[in-house]
């Protein structure tokens, strides 16, 4: 037997250290995922093998896989072989440090164990904040105990460490260590794979836009403006996706998404608001008690002769008969007159459209015989009174006003 193999199996008590993210060959034998795997070894004889894959292995592997991890741990140290007072020291990854070097996004496997100690400890504890992403092993009974996980922020992170000579953490007999765990930024700065879309909502409605962006240690902040504009950020809008609405005008958002190697910028999200008759029956008849029935658009809620819709689409109340007094047709000095109110389209259920107005005539009233009245189409409703005039002509003429919402030109 080497003088190496010697040394390491006077020790009762070895550790290893084996990374998630690399299978280890060794001996005709694998092993993965094996965040710590503890040897005891006891008077040079292997007594026992905890590691979750164990069971995988043939009793002639785990002799040549003992044998290998107590060469190369050899000289670490175990608590019969360290002389003088007792203390807890860092086996991995820097092993006798207070230092525990870690990389966000990487794998961490921080063990410890108590040297010098008559008795091994019943419990440990961990003291303070540890990274996030980093869990404690909890050990009980063992002179060794464990942090592992993968840390998701940069930053440095002072923890104790205390050793229990009773069960569950209890009594005043206990041993102490404190360690600064520092993490370094992950290399890779945020990167978005799908950017928040553009939307066409209404005034009624709320919108959530999505953000999915990948990287360690995210951080989010959503803006209204064009992206780059940092001039209006949204306060506590710090997480991947953004409710908003409902919205009275067009609005844009993005967002920045950072972590401690960089930053990026979404997309521009543009919102559109375009009301239907849909939003405007829900802000018109929510606030009244109706048989919902009646406020489909070809019903006539207030009886009145016209359908929910036609009141939409002139602006009346569906709820309240309405009488139009303000649209007078006469003649005068040879002429027809038409005056007429216009309503502009202008509160809820109307965003983002315009009413428009356009004097036709015909000589049959039958379908399809209306014809424009030239110079007086398209006339935008923006509340003001209109008076048109034209001249009259020998044969028979039927006039009508036709009114129609469509989206803002």
């Amino acid at each position: 037997m080497a003088a190496g193999d010697a040394d390491a199996t006077r020790s009762e008590l070895a550790f290893v250290k084996m990374s998630r993210s690399i299978l280890i060959h060794k001996y005709g034998s694998v092993f993965s995922k094996a965040g710590l795997a503890t040897l005891v070894l006891n008077k040079g004889t292997a007594s026992q093998f905890i590691l979750f894959e164990s069971r995988h292995l043939s009793s002639a592997a785990l002799t040549k896989v003992i044998k290998w991890t107590a060469v190369n741990i050899a000289g670490l140290g175990a608590f019969d072989a360290v002389s003088g007072a007792t203390q807890i020291t860092q086996i991995a990854p820097s092993a006798g440090s207070s230092t525990v070097p870690a990389k966000a996004g990487e794998l961490l496997n921080l063990i410890y164990q108590i040297t010098g100690a008559p008795k091994r400890a019943k419990s440990w504890a961990v003291i303070g904040e540890l990274p996030p992403g980093l869990n404690h092993l909890n050990s009980t009974n063992s002179n060794t105990d464990g942090i592992t996980g993968i840390p998701t922020e940069s930053g440095n992170y002072r923890i104790m460490i205390r050793a229990y000579k009773e069960a569950n953490n209890s009594g005043s007999n206990y041993f102490t260590k404190t360690f600064m765990i520092e993490v370094a930024p992950d290399t890779q700065p945020p990167a978005i794979s799908t950017h928040p879309l553009s939307l066409t909502t209404t005034s009624v409605r709320e919108e959530t836009l999505q953000v999915i962006a990948t990287g360690n240690g995210l951080k989010y902040q959503w803006y209204k403006g064009n992206s780059g504009d940092t001039s209006a950020p949204i306060s506590g809008a710090n997480a991947e996706s953004l409710i908003i609405g409902p919205l009275d005008e067009d609005t844009s958002y993005w967002v920045r998404i950072s972590n401690d190697s960089g930053f990026i910028d979404s997309k521009t999200a543009n919102l559109e608001v375009l009301d239907d008759y849909d939003s405007w029956a829900s802000e018109t008849f929510g606030s009244v008690n109706i048989n919902p029935e009646l406020t489909a658009p070809d019903k006539d809620a207030d009886d009145d002769g016209l359908t929910n819709e036609m009141e939409y689409i002139l602006g009346n109340s569906p709820i309240k008969q309405s009488i139009d007094s303000e649209t007078t047709l006469r003649l005068q000095n040879s002429k027809l007159e038409v005056s007429f109110q216009t309503e502009p389209a202008a509160r809820k259920g109307y965003i983002g459209l315009e009413r428009a107005y356009s004097l036709e005539e015909s000589s049959d009233i039958s379908k399809g015989s209306w014809t424009p009245v030239q110079g007086h189409q398209n006339i935008i409703g923006n509340g003001q009174k209109i008076t048109i005039s034209t001249k009259l002509s020998d044969k028979t003429k039927y006039y009508r006003l036709n009114v129609k919402l469509r989206e803002k030109s």
